[in-house]
């Protein structure tokens, strides 16, 4: 059930950036009388205007007179996320890494990149060289859920359900925690229990918009307390009003309490936002709903185009079939 996932590491790689950008300023390796720390100062300068492109290749031209740099590695390596090219991102990061191999917040960078190219088994890694030692710079908490999420994506469930107790052991108030475990049940079909932990994570945080989402949307899945279903999925909107996830759920709520008219509305309003097979399946239904089998039928081969195993649509198309 797509609407009760997780973004994945939802501390957003510019936040990312900001957190890190002060990293051992002071402490910088380049020595003012080098031949690179012309090209060095001059990338800081195109940094702080938004530059990335030239900052990137200033850096460039200091890394080749001065390869020892570990600060140079860094600056290049945050470039290099800004601009989107992760696998460059990668090389400069592990380079600061040889060099100064306890930068917590390099390590915690890097594992995020490793992500972004879908390394998943070395961003686990990452994770785990930082639970290894006393951090100095980090919060634990937050390695244990960006590490929960990575095993999640690996399907990995009951390590994660280890992250998130860990967790709320220490901290049985957080939000986010509770809602990681909420996820992890509902995959494992435990409904009560993901319920349950769904609602323990909106009273610790109301404003917790995942998780007042997956909570609405797996009301909807279920058919029951769909008027609470909609107030969640209402409230989550006020967030993030553009959210096509979120869109879906909502019209998915009105499609289930049988406002066909807010439910085409709203799904395909989110149809437009995001290119997701689910949407599509529900924006077929809600066309199959009003008579309308040509736009149904076009909306599942849609949805079947993003996610060909995805049978159950499969099986829709072969019913409308048989009724022409």
């Amino acid at each position: 059930m797509r609407k009760l996932c997780i973004s994945l590491f939802n501390l957003l790689i510019v936040c990312s950036l900001l957190f890190l950008s002060l990293v051992c300023v002071e402490a910088s390796n380049i020595s003012r009388e080098s031949s690179s720390y012309h090209n060095y100062l001059k990338g800081l300068l195109l940094d702080e205007v938004g530059e990335y492109e030239q900052a990137k290749k200033a850096y460039q031209k200091a890394a080749k007179s001065d390869s020892e740099s570990w600060d140079i590695h860094y600056r290049l390596g945050l470039d290099y996320i800004r601009l989107q090219d992760f696998r460059r991102a990668e090389g400069e990061l592990i380079s600061v890494l040889k060099i100064r191999p306890h930068e917590e917040k390099v390590r915690f960078l890097l594992a995020r990149v490793y992500s972004y190219n879908s390394k998943y088994d070395e961003a686990i890694n990452e994770h785990l060289k930082l639970l290894q030692r006393p951090l100095l710079e980090l919060n634990e908490t937050d390695i244990r859920y960006s590490l929960a999420q990575l095993y999640i994506k690996q399907k990995a469930l009951d390590k994660a359900e280890v992250e998130c107790k860990t967790i709320i052991e220490s901290n049985p108030k957080d939000s986010r925690a509770h809602f990681c475990l909420g996820y992890i049940y509902s995959e494992s079909s435990k409904i009560d229990t993901a319920i349950n932990e769904f609602s323990r994570a909106i009273e610790l945080d109301p404003n917790n918009s995942h998780a007042l989402n997956s909570l609405s949307y797996l009301y909807a899945e279920l058919g029951e307390n769909l008027d609470y279903a909609l107030s969640l999925i209402q409230k989550a909107l006020e967030f993030e009003p553009s959210n096509g996830s979120y869109l879906d759920t909502i019209g998915w709520v009105y499609f289930k309490k049988g406002d066909l008219e807010n439910a085409l509305r709203y799904l395909e309003n989110a149809s437009v936002l995001v290119e997701d097979a689910e949407v599509f399946e529900h924006l077929g239904d809600v066309y199959l709903k009003i008579g309308k089998l040509d736009e149904a039928r076009k909306n599942w081969k849609k949805s079947l185009k993003i996610e060909p195993k995805r049978e159950q649509v499969r099986d829709k198309i072969e019913e409308l079939k048989k009724k022409r």
